[in-house]
Parts: structure tokens; C-alpha cells; sequence
């Protein structure tokens, strides 16, 4: 449901700030020490911010119990008296918002411990920076020991604020480090950031709806992989209702040099490989019908999206088409015709490591998991076993009232390996090998939709 910030807005800017830092939050504002570092990223080298003139200063900053929020003087006094729509924008409500996610990011997903963190002397820092057109990019991260981050006003005027929380994220990954933790790195730093934007609003996937619409032409690559690493949390929502919300944290606090979110996961959780794989699978088939039981009533429209690309290879055989290809726990969602209820539904599968037309790479560490799911129209789900045979058999009966059937296959390897990662903007050097894990379907009872 939409904020109602009539109340706010019509008090006014300023009144709303003196509201804010007085009223609502009384002495709080002054509990934690506004702490500017000597270099600031953004903030021109030498500004006063006693000076009015200044690009940042005093004058033009808002203060909450968590957070010191500047804007810069081209929005003005009194940024929602703003000539310019486009550089309006209504920084207490957002503060108000941001309270609130700040807390739950330390008291609910544990990404600080109070009275242990730089967080709990200094507030966040944030810069609404200058925009020739009020857009832009939004980062997030921090110097020395504070937390930073960066927003052009598009990033910030409108409810829900998700640009807001995701940044946060970014800025409670740094005090993890500053905390003295390893931290994660790659891929999960995005990853991670759009699982706290999500916890924070579960309607994620409808006001960000083109990240799922990415994802589901993406599945089939790799776990971790950067392509999707701003379109899919969905595994860290999977971990932490298996093992609590703040798992994830755990997964930054407890990381050690040189592992991966996977190595690090596995070694919290005490998982071998082949666990590892079957888990994955598990998460995987629910998220066809994203059957998961924080999103599951809120996740509901987006039931049965999932799709892919097969290739007629003769004889009732389906090869899986190379530009959708699994990679390591990369899968498939494969809609099948639905039988009359009852039936048995048969697959024969064959794992196809090394064929022509597909990646080389590591193919002796080759693997598969594969399975049905069926989708009733009340809403149950029922799922088969999970196969692992790389020359295999399957067999599933097909319930009452089933209104979809899936067929899904993951790339399960033997071993793990991570990802390389290359710098945004690194060019060079080649592209990282990438492993894929081909194979080809035969059905009886039912057909490919």
C-alpha cells in the first residue's frame, strides 16, 4: 500500500525538518555525532559548509536521529519550492522512511551489532548531488568510518523509496568492513542490497518489475554471475527462510579471504556439494510459482513466467538451445502441456557435457539435477523427486486440478569454482571461460508448450 504523506506535505519543507528533528525525534537528532570525513567523493576539495555559498552546506541539511542529509544549492533553500519538477524533492519524508529501514538492516538482518559498530557513533552521510536534468546514478558506500551515499533527486523524490534502501544497503556493506569484517565481494554487493531493498518492501518485484522480466530471460546463467546480479535475490530469500533473516549479514560478517558467497554459505551451514546442489534445486523449483512463504501472497502474479528456448533434435528429443544453456546452478523452467489428471508423465534424460556447439569448460566436473513441479488452481504445489542421473529416468503423476506442469533443470557441478570478476569498465582482457551443461529431454504423456 502507497504512504500517505499528505500529513508531511502539507506542513511544508522546513517545518517538516524542524518536525522531524524536534518533535518526532526530540534530543535523538544530537545522540550520534555528525562526522564529516576530509575527503568527501562528490563534495568539491575546501567546501565550507558554514558558507551558504558552498556547494554542501549547513543551511541546506536535515538531521534524523541516523542520518545527516545535505542537497546541493542548485535545488534551493527549500528543494519542494523547487521552479523545476524534476529537481523536487521531499527529503523528510524520505529520512522518515530511511529511519526506518536503518533500523531494521541493524536489528532484523543484523549487518551491524549495536554497541559494537562505528554505527553507532556516526550517522550516515547523504548528498543529493547536482543534476543537469534532476536524473542519474545513485551509489552507496562510505569513507573512513562512515556511511555514505550519493543521489541525484529522481533517485529520492517518490514513494516507494527503493533507491533509498538499496544505497542504505551499500553504505552498511562498508561499516561492515569498517567493523573489521572481510566482508563479500563481486556480484553479492548488488545482490545483497536488492535483498534489503526487498525485505523493506515486499512489492519489490512490482514497482521493479523489469528486474524480474530480465531474469527470467537469465536464469540459465551461473549463480553469482554479474548479469543478474541487480535482478536476482531470490536465493538469498530462499537462505534466510531456511535459516534466518540474517543470514545474509552472516554472509558478509563471517566471510574469510578468498571465498565466495557459496564457499562462505556452505561453510556456515556445514553443506557438502552435493547437498549444496540439491538445496539449490529446491529453490529453483519454487520459484516457478515463487512458492516461498514471506512472498508467497505478494509474489502470486508473477506465478508460472518462467521460460526458455529447446531445440527439436529428432526422434521426440529436445536439445536445450545454447543460448539458454544452464551454467553453474543456472536452470531452466521448461512449461509442459497439461495432462489429463492422473496420467503418468515420463522424461528420459542425457546430459550432453562436451557437445558440440556448447562451452568446454570443466566438463568433467559435469552435472544435473532435474524434476516436475505442477501448479493446482488452489494454489498447492506438488513436486517430484529430484533426479541426478546424467543418463536418466523420471516419472510423475500428474495431480487433480493441476493448471500448470514445469519441467526444471539446473546445472549441478561436481565441484565448486567462483566466478571471475572483472571491473566495470576493465577492458583487455578476455572474458572469463564459462562452463554450460547441455542436454536434451524425451516426454511421454505430455509436450513441450
Amino acid at each position: 500500500m502507497k504512504q500517505d504523506n499528505t500529513f508531511l506535505k502539507t506542513l511544508g519543507f522546513i517545518s517538516v525538518a524542524s518536525l522531524l528533528n524536534f518533535c518526532a525525534y526530540g534530543q535523538l537528532a544530537e545522540t550520534k555525532e555528525r562526522y564529516i570525513p576530509q575527503k568527501v567523493y562528490r563534495v568539491p576539495e575546501g567546501n565550507d559548509y558554514n558558507d551558504d555559498n558552498s556547494e554542501f552546506s549547513y543551511k541546506r541539511m536535515i538531521e534524523t536521529p541516523n542520518f545527516a542529509a545535505f542537497w546541493a544549492k542548485e535545488y534551493g533553500d527549500d528543494p519542494m519550492a523547487n521552479p523545476d519538477s524534476a529537481k523536487r524533492f521531499d527529503l523528510a519524508a524520505a529520512l522518515a522512511e530511511g529511519e526506518r529501514f536503518y533500523n531494521y538492516f541493524i536489528d532484523t538482518l543484523k549487518f551491524a551489532d549495536r554497541g559494537k559498530s562505528w554505527s553507532d557513533k556516526y550517522k550516515i552521510l547523504i548528498y543529493v548531488i547536482s543534476s543537469e536534468d534532476g536524473g542519474g546514478t545513485a551509489f552507496g558506500g562510505g569513507s573512513e568510518h562512515v556511511g555514505i551515499f550519493w543521489a541525484p533527486p529522481a533517485r529520492i523524490n517518490t514513494y516507494p523509496y527503493g533507491t533509498f534502501a538499496h544505497e542504505l544497503g551499500h553504505s552498511f556493506q562498508f561499516l561492515v568492513r569498517a567493523d573489521g569484517a572481510n566482508g563479500a565481494h563481486g556480484s553479492m554487493a548488488e545482490m545483497t542490497s536488492q535483498y534489503m531493498l526487498w525485505q523493506v518492501y515486499p512489492e519489490w518485484m512490482t514497482f521493479e518489475n523489469y528486474h524480474l522480466v530480465s531474469f527470467m530471460e537469465k536464469t540459465h546463467y551461473a549463480f553469482l554471475h554479474p548479469t543478474n546480479m541487480y535482478h536476482s535475490p531470490y536465493v538469498l530469500e530462499y537462505w534466510a527462510g531456511i535459516h534466518g533473516k540474517d543470514i545474509v549479514a552472516r554472509l558478509w560478517r563471517e566471510s574469510n579471504e578468498g571465498e565466495d558467497a557459496v564457499m562462505t554459505y556452505k561453510r556456515l551451514t556445514g553443506i557438502g556439494q552435493q547437498a549444496f546442489n540439491d538445496e539449490l534445486f529446491d529453490a529453483y523449483r519454487r520459484f516457478i510459482t515463487w512458492d516461498m512463504d514471506r512472498i508467497r501472497e505478494v509474489a502470486s502474479p508473477y506465478a508460472n513466467q518462467h521460460h526458455t528456448s529447446l531445440v527439436d533434435a529428432g526422434d521426440g528429443w529436445y536439445r536445450i538451445d545454447s543460448v539458454k544453456c544452464p551454467q553453474n546452478y543456472g536452470y531452466n523452467g521448461i512449461q509442459l502441456a497439461v495432462p489429463e489428471s492422473g496420467t503418468t508423465v515420463k522424461l528420459r534424460f542425457k546430459g550432453l557435457a562436451g557437445a558440440s556447439g556448447y562451452s568446454m569448460h570443466n566438463i568433467d566436473k559435469a552435472g544435473w539435477r532435474y524434476g516436475f513441479v505442477a501448479h493446482k488452481a488452489n494454489g498447492e504445489r506438488v513436486y517430484g523427486k529430484i533426479r541426478t542421473a546424467a543418463d536418466g529416468k523420471a516419472k510423475f503423476k500428474v495431480p487433480d486440478e493441476t493448471k500448470h506442469l514445469w519441467l526444471v533443470v539446473m546445472g549441478a557441478p561436481e565441484e565448486h569454482w567462483s566466478i571471475p570478476m572483472r571491473r566495470r569498465g576493465q577492458q583487455g582482457d578476455e572474458p572469463p571461460k564459462e562452463e554450460q551443461w547441455p542436454y536434451q529431454i524425451k516426454l511421454t504423456g505430455t509436450t513441450v508448450r
